[in-house]
């Protein structure tokens, strides 16, 4: 499978600085998202730590079948899928231990969603509300479920998923990237078609455009990936622009 990427990031309308991070590594075949949380440039610090920290564990990893896991991970994933949990725990640890020795970066966090493709199979992990999105054959799905309280109230029937927008709370994480000590990273294995593309994006975009209207905004072709990712940011901003956008598009095709 040959795999083309195109990443972009935008400040928005609304925030003065951009604390979002992504990173687009077609050597690795390793992309990301992270939009960081956090005081003064604390929010900046944790997303960018985050790229860092997985692109360089992924990266160590590439080449070697024995490793030496620097977190637990599940015994019963696959090698990729191993790898790329693990960075994210590891980044994870990292943020963590270097908001609790630095008194400036108390509290920073950041969410994080990312994908790995190995051969034929794309694996995406996630934690926080950054979303990935699965398009193909002319459609769009959601590939992540937001860690958010505003999710969890929707997934208990205490709120409809049409009040979700108004609410009070809907900026609420209940899961990110330095948060606590340790934490889950939430994995969804993507078996490959011909065509298919991926979005990974902040919510700085999917708070605002309908699945509809990302759909209608979708890469045409590999080559298109760049003024995709330049649709989306300039709806966005064309609907508020309240917060930091950030889109990483991916493109797959048979060699």
């Amino acid at each position: 499978m040959q795999i083309k990427a195109f990443g972009q990031s935008d400040v928005g309308r609304v925030r003065s600085s951009n604390e979002d991070a992504w990173g687009v590594f077609p050597d690795l075949r390793f992309f990301i998202v992270a939009d960081g949380m956090g005081g003064h440039a604390a929010g900046e610090v944790a997303s960018h730590m985050a790229v860092d920290t997985m692109r360089d564990f992924i990266q160590t990893t590439a080449q070697s079948s024995e490793i030496t896991w620097p977190v637990d991970v599940d015994r019963n994933l696959s090698l990729p899928a191993k790898r790329l949990v693990a960075a994210g725990k590891l980044a994870n640890e990292k943020i963590y231990q270097t908001s609790r020795s630095n008194p400036k970066l108390a509290g920073m966090g950041t969410t994080m969603v990312a994908g790995l493709i190995d051969e034929d199979i794309a694996y995406i992990a996630h934690a926080g509300d950054s979303r990935a999105y699965l398009i193909r054959d002319d459609k769009i799905q959601q590939l992540t479920q937001d860690h958010s309280l505003i999710n969890d109230y929707i997934t208990q029937g205490l709120l409809k998923m049409e009040e979700a927008g108004q609410h009070p709370l809907r900026h609420v994480i209940t899961r990110a990237l330095g948060s606590n000590a340790k934490i889950d990273v939430d994995l969804k294995t993507v078996p490959l078609v011909h065509g298919d593309a991926f979005l990974l994006c902040s919510d700085g975009l999917s708070n605002l455009l309908t699945e509809e209207e990302m759909r209608l905004n979708r890469p045409g072709s590999p080559e298109d990936l760049p003024a995709a990712c330049q649709r989306l940011i300039e709806l966005a901003n064309k609907k508020g622009g309240e917060d930091n956008i950030t889109v990483v598009l991916i493109s797959g095709t048979r060699s």
